[in-house]
């Protein structure tokens, strides 16, 4: 009799014990998922890296300044690389440079020269998914959309 209560009392140690692993294993793995988002407008979970959802040609739909939002028309256009090259056209011209991440990847630095003149500009990157981005660059919120 006192070997079957051992045994019982071991049994229920075990079935506790399981308990508590997959519960700890459940919500380890929830804090991971849901800290997975890098940026503020999302996405929260993606098996794509950034430069794969970045690389192809987005069209900017609308850009915001301050209090004021515009619809665009279709006419400006930018083709990210996976070479970290990127060509902008619109408004009847284009301009070829070169991209890349910050270091935190939060941003995306670009850099262009025109007639011997490099210029740098860094825009925050609000939402990266396959299908938009987003960026944020002094008061200027502009939404693009992949074609």
């Amino acid at each position: 009799m006192h070997f079957e209560l051992i045994k019982s009392v071991f049994l229920l140690k075990i079935i506790f014990m399981k308990k508590v692993l997959f519960s700890t294993t459940a919500i380890a793995a929830l804090l991971i998922v849901s800290s997975c988002g890098k940026y503020e407008e999302g996405p929260g979970f993606t098996v794509l890296t950034k430069k794969a959802r970045l690389a192809g040609q987005w069209d900017l739909t609308e850009y915001t300044n301050g209090s004021i939002t515009v619809a665009d028309t279709g006419t400006d256009l930018i083709e990210y690389t996976k070479d970290n090259t990127f060509i902008y056209s619109g408004s009847g011209f284009s301009v070829n440079g070169t991209w890349e991440f910050s270091d935190d990847k939060a941003s995306i630095i670009s850099s262009t020269t025109i007639l011997g003149i490099t210029s740098t500009d860094t825009s925050e990157i609000l939402r990266l998914t396959n299908k938009e981005l987003w960026t944020k660059e002094g008061s200027t919120i502009s939404k693009f959309t992949k074609k």
